[in-house]
């Protein structure tokens, strides 16, 4: 890829969480650690991180009980992030026995999100300790080594609101099971992420529904969504064709896909249906493109949108973003509060730095892009 994002070079160093004894690496048959995805820098609320998934499978003959992934700087060993199983590990498929336990043949997903306090693109490589189960219960502890890979720069552009006033809740679950975060799709043989940075737009306590545009409800249904870049249509779905066989691309709704100057995509989901535009057509920053609906599979309206590596819903890599427009003006304590339609708590306001925490409420300005 040769956008002009990678030309970007930082030189702060990495942290290192405090040192220990080194593992002693060996040879194991046979844990696969494999990264599908090679993360870019994220700004998240103000800190830069690395957003991204370790993928395990287990082809040895025994149950490997996962003690710990830890991420290293390649060059010194240095240790920066120690990732827990018992929080971090999702095993695919159907899962007997302690939650780190790994049967033969069975795959894990670790999500990992690991704190990056510079951008120069150091290669970084994982070590993951393990126990072999034995049916005696003596076995000694081995550390692997793998999954190495270099961060790719962080993308420098700011986006547009995608929405008008408000407050929103900028609703994004990224260590829930029902997260978008957690719905790995392999729709073309091969296994994607794109909601990783995903955002359900929805109206917060004291939503004023005149902020957001012209005859909208109080659930947020009719709401202006504007084009958060000056950018080119490369799809445009309005539903299912009368009669058409059911599609796992149908939960989306209507739709509107944006192509960046930088390549990405930006995804605007579950949209009011009678759309307007086509493909082909090039918007501006701040431009009406859509209204928010509830179409697709959804239990309420809201908006759903992430930006991408490719123009289709399932088959692309969720790629972070950043927003120049809009400020946090507080926070839902979690989303059962959101949910039971409690209050959220305020805050300073701040503009958003990057993207919005989970569950923060987001002011935008009624009138400007």
């Amino acid at each position: 890829m040769s956008l002009p994002f990678l030309a970007v070079l930082l030189a702060a160093p990495l942290a290192a969480v405090p040192a220990e004894p080194p593992a002693d690496i060996r040879p194991y048959q046979s844990l696969h650690l494999e990264l599908p995805y090679t993360p870019p820098i994220a700004r998240i609320d103000g800190e830069d991180r690395l957003v991204y998934e370790l993928h395990t499978t287990n082809f040895s003959a025994r149950t490997l009980a996962i003690a710990s992934v830890d991420v290293l700087v390649a060059a010194d060993g240095k240790r920066i992030a120690r990732s827990d199983p018992a929080t971090t590990m999702r095993r695919i498929g159907a899962a007997t026995g302690p939650a780190n336990h790994l049967a033969p043949g069975q795959r894990a997903i670790f999500y990992l999100s690991v704190p990056w306090t510079g951008s120069r693109p150091a290669a970084l490589v994982h070590h993951i300790r393990f126990v072999p189960q034995r049916e005696d219960g003596t076995s000694d502890p081995v550390t692997i080594a793998g999954g190495a890979f270099t961060p790719r720069p962080a993308f420098e552009a700011r986006l547009g609101a995608p929405l008008r006033g408000g407050p929103w809740a900028a609703i994004a679950l990224p260590d829930i099971d029902n997260g978008h975060r957690r719905f790995p799709y392999a729709v073309r043989g091969r296994v994607h992420i794109p909601g990783r940075h995903a955002i359900d737009w929805m109206p917060a306590a004291g939503f004023d529904p005149a902020s957001t545009g012209t005859g909208v409800a109080p659930d947020g249904s009719g709401a202006d969504v504007l084009a958060v870049a000056d950018a080119e249509i490369v799809s445009v779905k309005t539903g299912p064709s009368p009669g058409a066989r059911p599609n796992v691309e149908d939960e989306t709704g209507a739709m509107i896909v944006l192509r960046l100057a930088d390549g990405r995509h930006a995804f605007y989901q579950h949209l009011a249906p009678g759309l307007s535009l086509r493909a082909g057509l090039r918007v501006r920053r701040g431009e009406v493109i859509g209204k928010v609906g509830a179409s697709g599979h959804v239990t309420q309206p809201h908006l759903h949108f992430h930006i991408a590596d490719g123009p289709t819903p399932l088959d692309s890599e969720g790629l972070p973003y950043r927003f120049g427009a809009g400020q946090i003006a507080g926070r839902y304590a979690d989303i059962a509060d959101f949910d039971a339609g409690k209050p959220w708590q305020a805050e300073a306001r701040r503009p958003i730095d990057g993207l919005p925490p989970a569950n923060a409420v987001i002011l935008f300005d009624p009138a400007a892009p």
